[in-house]
């Protein structure tokens, strides 16, 4: 049996929520220094990214540079969510 504290500290810093922050967040981030690495991994975070922009630019209208931290809490938050699902998964089994 899993405790609660064990179970939380996977979720929020497990392997599972690690691979899934880098994949949205590396492909990203290395498609915005050089395009040419922009690959089709990117597309999920690109997708965040587009998201936090069309809702941003309905809000306030900042520059595009200030969304970076919102990005990174938003590619959190699903890698959280996604570990949290897998976890729990895992868990039922």
């Amino acid at each position: 049996m899993t405790d609660f504290r064990t179970l939380a500290v996977r979720v929020l810093s497990g392997p599972a929520t690690v691979v899934v922050f880098c994949l949205l967040f590396v492909p990203f981030v290395l498609g915005v220094f050089d395009a040419r690495l922009m690959t089709p991994l990117a597309a999920p975070g690109y997708t965040v990214m587009l998201a936090m922009t069309a809702v941003g630019s309905r809000l306030v209208s900042y520059d595009l540079w200030i969304y970076w931290v919102p990005f990174l809490a938003a590619c959190y938050a699903v890698a959280v969510a996604a570990g949290g699902l897998y976890y729990g998964f895992r868990l039922a089994r």
